[in-house]
């Protein structure tokens, strides 16, 4: 059997081109991944009105995959949603009502394309 003298193994492995390299992986592009994870926030829902207090509601979606198909308002507590309105494609509105003197609480959720979903709550004081 035939020995190969220890200098000559670097030699051989680059005439053999080497060890492989682990080539890096391409960032994810818009529509085939989320880029980050889906999220939504509801910025403030701020009072109006007299006697039977009117409340409007913004509520904000970032992450996930857009476009975002799917988004809703609903009233869990001490809140009525009247009329829902989409401000652009990231952006919601909600217009209700809720009884004065108690705590309300509203829930905004969306969807993305790839149909992955978030929900968040916010509670607030009903006072005028």
């Amino acid at each position: 059997m035939r020995s190969i003298p220890l200098f000559a193994i670097p030699l051989l492995l680059g005439a053999c081109g080497g060890p492989e390299v682990p080539q890096d992986t391409p960032a994810t592009t818009q529509g085939e991944q989320p880029l980050t994870t889906l999220t939504v926030t509801i910025n403030a829902c701020t009072i109006q009105g007299f006697g039977r207090p009117n409340f409007t509601c913004e509520g904000v979606i970032s992450g996930g995959t857009p476009p975002y198909t799917f988004f809703n308002w609903t009233g869990v507590s001490n809140a009525t949603i009247l009329t829902i309105m989409p401000m652009g494609p990231a952006l919601s509105r909600a217009n209700g009502r809720c009884t004065a003197g108690l705590q309300a609480q509203v829930q905004f959720t969306a969807m993305d394309s790839t149909g992955a979903t978030a929900t968040t709550d916010l509670f607030f004081p009903c006072t005028v």
